[in-house]
């Protein structure tokens, strides 16, 4: 009676407004602060669902036709797990899911973002932190996922609680905190009272978006009472529905347990719809259990299913199955704030279009099937990209870019001023960052995403000076900025922009060598925006300021922080910032790829280069192996800075780490770093020091007495120092492994070495020659410190590789200069896997040979092989329920079985029947189906035609470490699989038909763009010994006579895109490869005249341009400068175009116009004019 009395209080507090008010103005510890949950609704959020999707027995309609749909979980999209931690997800992160969503034709989205407590508090994000307490600030990301959701036409299905208690919480919030078993949740009328009171909070609740309550809204296809409730009764989901339908009685409720029908669902009149879960998913599985539904009068949906089984051989049979009304896999996520896609890994991760080729055919049959279902795939026009980071290290620049929805590709473009641009890559956008070894000098790039039958979409343009980098904040979080006060995220329908919730905004952000920033304004005056630097962060400077294009500028910034500010009533938006800084030149940058840079370290700690997606592309971290205490040292003259990279575990405590520094290496002093929460499943944290004066040695040591030894992990150092001059070649490093001279290597070995001192990057060559004029492979730019070999190499043979290691100053080869291995030749015996001579007795064979127990029964015995006489193994098995049956031997040590051609084994089986072959090979699955011959046979599978299967991650066969073996038959019915002899059949060793050319490194182009100018055809990098030829090409058209290695260009070339195909032969064949395109800016000229030479300040001075080019420069603009103030004007169609100068002052003035140029214009300044102004 008290925990029940406690509820209703609560809910009397709430009602009267106290403990709303005590949550608002407790501070929230989350990625994006919610001031959207006080937002009035505006203008711009409309929605495309108007009606409400209807329940007609067993079928769903929307406007009287029937409704089915083709769906998918977003999880994640009211609380995330995925990036830095447990936080609320940006809005671009839920906008960009569900685009991804409409791309592929889904027209609902399941999500457990009303799946939302916790206990004591132990979630402060939660909706229900505490039981019976509610933070309505956790609403501000669900009112946009649903906002958002409706302008693009996607419908929700909304679990209301959790059968397991994930991050997000789930039923047992409602039992635990009453000291009630997990099962009382379904019959203890206090927890179900406590289940109620949430439910009822969500069901009132208002967008604060939209202005619509959740109840009223069509966007909301169904609630689910939860997520996989096991032990639900009739009694209690007939009183669930009743209490939801009283509250919203326009909308639907589904139920399901995990993997089977619950027969209580069945039996409920009021339940509208069950919901069923598959992993994996048959069409025969699926289609039985939508029978068993429909039959009941329910409608039937698959709530979940495992993405990795997506095929046309799932989707075919189930188009025309009225029966199955909605299917949805598990899951999707989206592109990451800073660059590729957010990583998860539960073995069902979709990204849109995917990122291997097997996801890429999943997603291609997840939109057949929309289609097949009447819905509208690749709808969706694509958003620009953003660039989120130009580095800048030794010299050498590369680019970050935040993905587009829809996208399938992406352009890096720089140019280098003259107007053209050129196509640094053409990747996907897990390709982020991209290295870009010709960015020497002051560039311009842009970031152009590409999707067959759609117009591109052009970020914006980002200028970085030679030894600058550049960091653009999109401001839909407060995650890169170093402090922020008086400010949230609110929403948009194009995302979030930061907006002020006090009197005195400000958003501070970390930026060693500031010299620029710029701040693009969604909404208010730039006059009442002040940009300030700092050093130390008291004493702060003010920057003057322009305005271009509703972005306002400041230059000449100093110092290590920026800081921007704003009044409350000035009702400012801030859509983006960018901050260009010219960081010092750092003395050692140690990637911590293995412990070659420091100078000593103590206690038990080695790198840990596993789970690279988990750490931003990070493959070397430094690591404990123990708990005990642990340090590394690096030493450096005369030390004037440092920052260093940790990565903590989410769900661990956060130990910071020691830094300490010495002149002597012997007496050490604590050192206070500045320390900021970064982006990452893992959840990275900054660590940076400057004006650091008398100190040679860095220590960085771990707290032996806390956590557990794997967190956190450092994933590099960089120190800077006063002694440090201008950039020079990198340092002298060495070759690791293969060791020089090592034979007996199998496959394709990863090569390593130790990290130069201030490379930007290596490249790699392998050739089967000394003088490496037979080249194997060579790579593109590798940023860390090893590289696995592609190419197939041939066994037996021996092979050289070199490093060299490259910056912005030149390059430096490894120690020694080259080394040697020699691979291992192609076995000449057969290997037995077994034979079954070895087993005593059945229980001997079942014991070597467990069944699935996931599967079907199976009896193990002992059998004879009529053809040889010797021992088999006879299974009898039962493939009733589960549809498969299969068994399983692990090895004692891991097999090698390098080299052998595939497997061979005698069976004996029934025609018709198909036996599925699996084995695990460094740790990924492999497999291939036979069909069944009958009586004994003697069955052959080469290892080419095995592949992971449906439900497993794609990998890469690497067959030097076997682990376990099985067979498998999938099906109905019972039967007998007797199996002998399983060995390893031997290679062909026939020489290979020879083969056309392979390019490794594609051609590209380079040269001086401009008319009069000489590009070069770099032919790349080629496999087989080819004959190259050259074929330049002009609009996609070939040039007559261009066909060398060298083209001049022409006047008729202006505005033209041109490339060269490199076409190279040999005895196997011809290939050809076109080098991305390179545009040839119109020539320009440009020209400025004053009305007067000599005026007074009362003068109205006009001055006229014109800009002579072939080029159309219509409503293109001119910038005319003169004593720092500058007037834009527009051009007309002859490209002149006159503007009024600003009043001056008595004096002498140069005026000079520019011309910014653009992609296929060159820039041009004017030739200065002189202006006199008497008095």
């Amino acid at each position: 009676m008290r925990n029940s009395r406690h509820i209703r209080m609560l809910a009397a507090l709430a009602a009267a407004g106290v403990v709303t008010a005590l949550l608002t103005a407790a501070p929230a510890t989350a990625a994006v602060p919610p001031p959207a949950s006080s937002q009035a609704p505006t203008a711009p959020w409309s929605s495309m669902n108007t009606d409400f999707v209807a329940r007609d027995a067993a079928r769903l309609t929307l406007g009287g036709a029937p409704f089915r749909f083709n769906g998918a979980n977003l999880y994640w999209l009211g609380l995330d797990e995925n990036v830095g931690g447990v936080a609320y997800p940006t809005f671009f992160r839920i906008k960009d899911a569900l685009d991804a969503a409409r791309e592929l034709g889904l027209t609902v989205v399941r999500s457990h973002m009303m799946t939302s407590t916790s206990q004591n508090g132990a979630n402060p994000l939660a909706i229900m932190p505490t039981l019976g307490e509610y933070n309505d600030a956790a609403f501000a990301t669900v009112d946009f996922a649903i906002a958002y959701a409706g302008s693009i036409g996607i419908r929700l299905v909304l679990p209301l609680t959790d059968e397991w208690s994930y991050y997000h919480g789930g039923h047992r919030d409602f039992t635990a905190p009453l000291g009630l078993q997990p099962t009382d949740f379904y019959s203890d009328p206090t927890a179900i009272a406590a289940y109620q009171d949430y439910v009822g909070h969500i069901l009132a609740r208002t967008n604060a978006l939209t202005g619509i309550p959740y109840v009223d809204d069509p966007t909301v296809l169904a609630w689910e009472l939860g997520n996989e409730l096991e032990n639900m009764t009739t009694g209690w989901i007939a009183d669930q529905v009743d209490f939801i339908k009283a509250r919203a009685p326009h909308q639907l409720v589904a139920a399901g347990r995990r993997f089977d029908i619950d027969a209580d669902t069945l039996a409920v009149p009021g339940l509208d719809i069950v919901d069923m879960h598959y992993y994996p998913p048959t069409a025969e599985k699926v289609a039985a259990d939508a029978k068993t539904v429909v039959d009941a009068g329910k409608v039937y949906i698959a709530g979940e299913y495992g993405s990795n089984s997506a095929s046309s051989a799932l989707f075919d049979p189930l188009a025309a199955n009225s029966d199955v009304t909605g299917l949805m896999l598990w899951s999707l996520f989206p592109h990451n704030d800073r660059g590729g896609f957010v990583a998860h890994d539960d073995g069902f991760t979709t990204h849109y279009p995917g990122t291997t080729d097997k996801m890429r055919a999943q997603t291609a049959a997840v939109k057949a099937y929309s289609e097949k279902l009447g819905a509208h795939a690749g709808a969706i026009a694509l958003d620009a990209p953003l660039i989120t980071e130009v580095s800048n290290r030794s010299g050498i620049k590369s680019v970050a870019w935040r993905g587009s929805a829809g996208a399938t590709a992406y352009r890096i473009e720089r140019s280098s001023g003259s107007g053209g641009w050129t196509v640094v890559a053409e990747v996907p956008a897990e390709a982020s960052p991209v290295l870009d070894p010709g960015s020497a000098g002051d560039v311009v790039y842009r970031v152009v995403a590409v999707a067959p039958g759609k117009a591109d979409a052009t970020s914006a343009e980002v200028p970085v000076a030679a030894a600058a980098g550049v960091v653009v904040d999109p401001l839909e979080s407060l995650s890169i900025a170093t402090a922020a006060h008086d400010v949230g995220i609110a929403a948009s329908p194009a995302g979030g922009r930061a907006v002020a919730t006090g009197d005195a905004a400000s958003i501070t952000w970390t930026a060693p060598g500031a010299r620029s920033a710029r701040f693009l304004l969604g909404a208010g005056s730039a006059a009442d925006v002040t940009i300030a630097s700092s050093e130390d962060g008291s004493s702060w400077t003010d920057a003057a300021t322009t305005v271009s294009g509703g972005e306002i500028r400041a230059d000449r910034l100093s110092g290590g922080l920026v800081r921007v500010s704003w009044k409350r009533d000035a009702g400012i938006e801030l859509v983006r910032a960018t901050l260009t800084s010219v960081p010092p030149k750092a003395a050692l940058v140690d990637p911590l790829d293995n412990l070659s840079l420091t100078s000593s370290h103590t206690g038990a700690l080695s790198i840990d280069t596993g789970n690279v997606g988990l750490f931003a592309g990070d493959a070397g971290r430094l690591k404990r192996d123990s708990a005990d205490p642990a340090s590394v040292t690096w030493s450096v003259d005369d030390v004037t800075g440092v920052d260093l990279v940790a990565w903590y575990w989410p769900d661990r405590p956060v130990i910071p780490l020691v830094i300490r520094g010495s002149a002597d290496g012997t007496t050490w002093t604590d050192l206070a770093p500045v320390i900021t929460g970064g982006a990452g499943n893992w959840k990275r944290f900054d660590y940076s020091l400057r004006g650091l004066s008398g100190l040679n040695h860095i220590q960085v040591s771990w707290d032996g007495a806390k956590g557990e030894p794997w967190t956190p992990q450092i994933g590099g150092a960089t120190l800077y120092s006063s002694a440090e001059g201008a950039v020079a070649a990198p340092g002298s490093f060495g070759l690791l492994s293969p060791a020089d001279g090592a034979t007996e290597v199998n496959g394709s070995p990863r090569l390593t070495w130790t990290s130069a001192p201030d490379a930007a990057y290596y490249r790699v060559v392998v050739a089967t020659d000394a003088s490496f004029t037979k080249v194997v492979e060579e790579s593109a730019a590798v940023t860390g410190t090893g590289y696995t070999i592609s190419a197939r190499l041939t066994p037996g043979t021996t092979y050289h590789w070199r490093v060299t290691a490259v910056n912005g100053a030149g390059q430096t080869v490894a120690t020694p200069a080259s080394a040697s291995f020699r691979t291992t030749p192609l076995p000449t015996q057969v290997q037995t896997i077994d034979d079954f001579e070895g087993y005593a007795d059945a229980a001997a064979l079942a014991a070597a040979y467990p069944r699935n127990t996931g599967g079907g029964t199976v009896q193990a015995s002992l059998t004879s092989n009529p053809t040889t006489g010797s021992k088999a193994a006879e299974f009898a098995y039962d493939l009733t329920g589960p549809g498969y049956a299969g068994i399983i031997r692990t090895f004692a040590e891991p097999r090698n079985w390098w080299g052998y051609r595939g497997i061979q084994f005698d069976a004996k089986a029934a025609s018709g029947e198909k036996i599925a072959v699996q084995f695990v090979a460094a740790g990924s699955y492999w497999e291939a189906d036979v069909d069944a011959v009958d009586g004994w046979h003697h069955y052959e599978i080469d290892f080419d035609r095995f592949a992971p299967p449906s439900w497993a991650g794609s990998a890469e066969l690497d067959l030097t470490r076997v682990s376990q073996h099985a067979f498998y038959r999938n099906g109905t019915g019972t039967g007998t699989l007797t199996i002998d002899d399983i060995r390893t059949t031997l290679p062909v060793t026939t020489p290979p038909a020879p083969t056309a050319p392979v390019n490794v490194a594609a051609p590209s182009v380079t040269g001086d763009i401009r008319v009069g100018g000489t590009l070069r055809a770099n032919p790349g990098t080629w496999q087989g010994e080819p004959k190259l030829t050259f074929q330049w090409k002009r609009g996609g058209a070939d040039i007559a006579g261009a066909t060398k290695a060298e083209y001049v260009v022409k006047a008729a070339d202006e505005g033209a895109a041109l490339t060269v195909v490199v076409t190279a032969v040999n005895a196997g064949g011809t290939t050809s490869v076109t080098a991305p395109a390179v545009t040839v800016p119109y020539r320009t000229e440009l020209r400025l005249d004053l009305s007067t030479p000599l005026g007074l300040s009362i003068t109205k001075v006009k001055a006229t341009v014109e800009l002579k080019t072939a080029a159309d420069v219509r409503g293109r603009s001119v910038t005319v400068t003169v004593a720092g103030q500058t007037a834009t004007v527009v051009l007309d169609a002859k490209g002149k175009g006159t503007v009024i100068l600003p009043k001056l002052r008595t004096g002498i003035y140069g005026v000079r116009a520019e011309f910014a140029g653009a992609a296929s214009i060159a820039a041009a300044t004017s030739p200065s004019r002189l202006l006199i102004i008497l008095f």
